[in-house]
């Protein structure tokens, strides 16, 4: 495959799948999840067997901790005799007699550390083709480099937002003015059921063109002169006149944010934009440079927080002292069935269905998250799920910091790296009180996300056979 054509393809392969996943409604639904699996494992084949990618190395370190949470799914899905199911779990058998008739008279000989296969089953093939697709995201980035993808993410982000800002007022429990949410226990707002998630999408798409935007400022002004005139005839050029589309852009994607008054949501923004001013302060170079971006970063929230309501914001958040008594209680059921079962878990997946036995609190309501997703995953794979984890999360670190060392300081590269990383720190912060990466579409863009904050620089790789084509450049 040309260079030029695996970079359409993989661009139009990412940018289709994203799409579909937030479009159709965060992808909650079988009809839904399934093709986008299909179309997350297709585009990360092609980023990874690509004859023009072979010199892009993939993260190791990644992708054998990928590996090796994979390999902990499936033992969980592996058929043991009941005894040793016993000595490995006791509380599966117990609850398996009270979930599963057949294992409660007798019928079952063999059955495996899930409480619920079929659902764990779901869950890996979920995770199987969004590590294929993070992979070969990495991978292909490191051929083709990151702007033309992220401004494709931009576009895509502006159309979302769009949607969640239009529907809003109009709104009347039905998504896109047709499709009645099979589950209304959430307040829905754009394609999503429920609002936290689209901000959780939001979270991840808007620091990265943030960082777009950086990358334009930090080389807009490489080739004019000196002097305020000059400065300001460049205004008029193609360069600033799509620098203002981005920073507009980021300016629709911000306000639907803050539309949806997600706690979690806003207040992650603000961490996110504090993280990317950081990223400004300490690595833009040129005064007037660094002042635009500081003095654009200060403005958003002001912008959008008065376009969306003060008032109505601090009325939200005036709720959150009296509605944390449901999230406390869940956590307190996530922390007492992760005890319960500490090995193994319930099975990845199966959170709802062991709350049908251990939930305690709040019990008006049947809980199917634990609205923390780091709690949840201890609950539902103990131990046996959770080192992986662990290593996967410092892998993921390690790498990413390697691949910053590797790249050069105020490039485009440099910012779409720091936007990721930006956007990763938001949607880390937000899931510890939400679920927004439970949703098969955010979990796409978060593949996505990790692949952009993992990729090499192509111009830092030690093999240049491979030219870059001309209309992409990095900086």
């Amino acid at each position: 495959m040309r260079v030029e054509s695996f970079v359409v393809s993989m661009r139009a392969l990412s940018l289709a799948a994203l799409g579909w996943g937030v479009l159709a409604f965060g992808a909650v639904y079988p009809w839904a999840y399934w093709p986008l699996a299909a179309a997350c494992a297709i585009t990360g084949v092609v980023g990874l067997t690509a004859r023009c990618a072979r010199s892009a190395a993939l993260p190791k370190a990644v992708s054998i901790t990928l590996l090796v949470f994979g390999a902990a799914v499936l033992l969980q899905l592996v058929p043991l005799p009941l005894g040793s199911l016993a000595s490995v779990s006791p509380m599966t058998s117990e609850t398996l007699r009270a979930y599963s008739p057949p294992f409660a008279i007798g019928l079952v000989s063999h059955h495996p550390l899930s409480i619920e296969a079929s659902a764990t089953w779901t869950a890996f093939a979920l995770f199987a083709a969004l590590a294929l697709l993070l992979l070969g995201t990495a991978r292909a980035l490191s051929v083709a480099g990151a702007r033309r993808l992220v401004e494709g993410l931009t576009v895509l982000g502006v159309v979302v937002a769009l949607v969640g800002i239009i529907q809003r007022p109009l709104f009347t429990g039905k998504i896109y003015g047709f499709w009645t949410p099979q589950d209304s226990g959430g307040v829905g707002f754009g394609p999503f059921v429920n609002r936290n998630h689209f901000a959780g999408w939001m979270l991840m798409g808007l620091p990265l063109t943030v960082g777009l935007l950086c990358g334009g400022i930090a080389a807009g002004l490489r080739g004019v002169k000196p002097g305020w005139r000059n400065k300001l005839l460049w205004f008029g050029s193609p360069d600033a006149s799509r620098l203002i589309l981005i920073a507009a852009g980021a300016v629709v994607m911000a306000l639907s944010l803050v539309l949806t008054l997600s706690r979690s949501g806003m207040t992650a923004l603000v961490v996110s934009l504090l993280f990317s001013g950081w990223f400004v302060v300490r690595n833009l170079r040129g005064g007037w440079r660094k002042t635009a971006a500081v003095g654009y970063l200060m403005l958003l929230p002001v912008v959008v927080a008065g376009w969306a309501g003060a008032d109505a914001i601090m009325a939200r958040f005036s709720l959150t002292a009296t509605e944390f008594g449901g999230r406390v209680g869940a956590w307190k059921d996530a922390a007492a069935i992760a005890s319960a079962f500490p090995v193994a878990g319930t099975g990845l997946n199966t959170y709802g269905i062991a709350t049908l036995f251990y939930q305690r609190h709040e019990v008006i309501h049947h809980y199917e998250q634990a609205h923390n997703d780091y709690l949840q995953l201890l609950a539902e794979g103990g131990l046996l799920l959770a080192i992986p984890a662990v290593l996967l999360v410092a892998a993921l670190v390690r790498e990413t910091w390697r691949r910053a060392g590797e790249t050069e300081a105020g490039s485009t590269t440099y910012w779409l790296r720091a936007g990721a990383i930006t956007a990763i720190v938001a949607i880390a912060l937000q899931e510890s009180i939400d679920f927004s990466l439970q949703m098969p579409g955010n979990a796409a863009l978060f593949a996505v996300v990790c692949g952009i904050a993992l990729h090499r620089a192509p111009s830092s790789r030690r093999s240049t056979r491979t030219p870059m084509p001309a209309s992409d450049p990095l900086s």
